[in-house]
């Protein structure tokens, strides 16, 4: 018998365009997947250290020079980590166009 982990989604609008938001909170790690074109688009591994409260960030496939997508996974692990999960964060991200920094906090 397998357990199966089924997703939280939710939708919401980011600068007027529409974003599905899949939350699959696994014992170990958090997977979310936040997009507005229907696919995985860039990975991103963010974790907290054990000993203080310093995250880091890696782009494991996809776009290296977007600063933006790095944002999201460190706001995503720390508002985490103060609601009390200490889990680390896989993030699958594809965003459409222009979202500024602004509209992801």
């Amino acid at each position: 018998m397998s357990a199966s982990i089924t997703p939280k989604q939710f939708s919401a609008d980011i600068d007027n365009i529409h974003t599905d938001i899949l939350w699959y909170p696994y014992s170990n790690v958090n997977m979310v997947v936040v997009t507005q074109v229907g696919k995985l688009g860039n990975l991103l591994q963010a974790r907290q250290d054990e000993f203080s409260q310093t995250y880091s960030v890696d782009v494991l496939l996809g776009r290296r020079d977007d600063p933006l997508l790095e944002v999201c996974a460190r706001q995503l692990i720390e508002r985490l980590a103060l609601a009390g999960d200490r889990r680390n964060l896989l993030l699958w991200i594809a965003l459409k166009g222009e979202t500024s920094t602004s509209t992801i906090q």
